[in-house]
């Protein structure tokens, strides 16, 4: 009986023991695979003197007034799945330097190239780049990529806090002016990064409006309101503390005025620094109140889902060539009869009329594209979806409508969703909601799209969301 008790008690201290064991070697493995977080940052700002991309500027670039950024967070859930969400102060992003970026991201990190998420932030006081060869582009590349790179260097376990907060005053629907003006979607997605202690590491704000406060008169570069908010962010909290801006979708959001106005250059008295650092200092106070209520939590679940869609094409004119020009010369010649006459008529009938003309001319050549019947129907562009916990993220290319993302928004499978505009292709035009292609103005004559690519970008960016469902 007592060799039996000892053996008993043997057999139960050995499984004690290879219990204990087993839990330190499942504790090693967590440790090994714990999610983690990580924050890079670099400087794209072009050399003075090159031109500038947003509007029709007659002259190149004359200074720098505050510095622009390549700007990437990186997010590793416990199975190992990353992703990287960058943002490049610029007007948009161009096909071949996704590629490159990504290429170039991949070969350093081996993180799949489909897993980087690349959107420009649409300042329109940034460099015209070109082509693949220009030397700029070339830096522009390298920099994307080492921002990327260095938070993949930089990263650490750490913990998420995502939520929304609303600013209502910032961004206009310019074409609603007529009404007030509000943003169909004034929602404010925040991103909140801490390490594992809960240490604030770095603030990222999701939101759409054009940044262009700034007109074409301005030679400086800048990233134009968003500079101030980032600015007010970093003086709050630390000038350690990495804070980035998404843009989301904007097609229609301006910061009050219309496109037309902008394209001919009209003298608009709020279009000064001032202005722009007061619509900075809307979305800073708002953050920065809402921040405190942000609770971060270990990272949970992340899945990247990519696809490459069909949108459908504007191949027809209600014009013809012969009826186009006749406008054009009939608006025309109210113009040059008002310019004469333009010390006694009021500084908006001119506006007004030169606005007239440039539509005109937009109508034009809208009726001389349609007589070529060589074109595609379509458009194939990417779209991605990332999921980060139980919060999503879809991305819009092209210049699209917010009442399109907030109809995706309402729709998606996830209790929170944010839209990241301007994404993985963004130099491909506005993109407006149907009920917009019923009225010409400058989005609708200057978009490449049919009435159907509403549709299209919802049924692709909810497809994408049931995917990482």
């Amino acid at each position: 009986m007592i060799k039996k008790a000892r053996r008993t008690r043997s057999l139960g201290l050995a499984l004690v023991l290879g219990a204990m064991i087993a839990l330190s070697a499942t504790t090693a493995c967590r440790a090994e695979t714990a999610a983690k977080v990580g924050l890079g940052e670099t400087i794209i700002t072009p050399p003075v003197g090159m031109e500038m991309a947003g509007y029709r500027r007659t002259e190149p670039s004359k200074g720098v007034h505050d510095d622009l950024f390549a700007r990437s967070l990186l997010v590793e859930g416990p199975d190992g799945t990353t992703v990287v969400l960058m943002t490049l102060s610029l007007v948009e992003v161009q096909r071949p330097w996704i590629e490159a970026i990504r290429e170039g991201v991949a070969s350093q990190t081996g993180i799949p190239g489909r897993n980087i998420l690349i959107s420009a932030t649409h300042t329109h006081s940034g460099p015209a780049a070109s082509g693949p060869d220009d030397p700029y582009t070339k830096t522009l590349i390298a920099k994307s990529i080492e921002s990327a790179v260095l938070a993949w260097k930089n990263r650490v376990p750490g913990q998420i806090g995502l939520d929304s907060t609303v600013v209502m005053e910032l961004g206009r629907a310019n074409r609603r002016l007529d009404w007030g003006g509000l943003h169909p979607d004034p929602q404010v997605g925040l991103i909140k990064v801490a390490d594992a202690k809960g240490k604030l590491l770095g603030v990222a704000f999701i939101y759409g409006c054009h940044p262009s406060t700034l007109d074409l008169h301005n030679l400086l570069f800048t990233e134009d309101w968003p500079y101030f908010a980032i600015r007010d962010i970093k003086a709050a909290l630390g000038s350690d503390v990495w804070v980035a801006y998404f843009q989301s979708a904007q097609g229609d959001i301006k910061v009050g005025y219309t496109a037309e106005l902008s394209a001919v250059g009209a003298a608009m008295p709020l279009r000064t620094w001032e202005y722009a650092e007061l619509k900075g200092r809307q979305m800073s106070e708002a953050v920065l109140k809402a921040l405190p209520g942000v609770q971060t939590t270990p990272v949970g679940p992340v899945k990247n889902v990519n696809g490459t869609f069909d949108y459908p094409l504007n191949l027809d004119s209600p014009l013809t060539v012969e009826e186009a020009e006749g406008q054009l010369a009939a608006v025309d010649n109210k113009l040059a009869d008002l310019e004469k006459r333009q010390d006694a008529v009021g500084r908006r009938v001119l506006d007004r009329a030169r606005v007239e003309s440039f539509l005109a001319g937009m109508r034009l050549a809208n009726a001389k594209k349609a007589l070529d019947k060589s074109r595609p129907a379509v458009m194939k562009l990417e779209q991605q979806a990332v999921r980060i916990g139980d919060t999503a993220f879809v991305t819009f290319p092209a210049e699209v409508f917010s009442e399109i993302g907030l109809a995706v928004k309402k729709r998606s499978p996830f209790p929170r969703t944010f839209v990241i505009g301007l994404a993985d292709e963004s130099d491909v035009g506005y993109l407006p909601t149907a009920e917009e292609f019923k009225e010409e103005y400058y989005e609708v004559l200057g978009s490449p799209f049919s009435p159907k690519a509403e549709q299209a970008c919802i049924e692709a960016s909810l497809s994408l969301l049931e995917r990482l469902k």
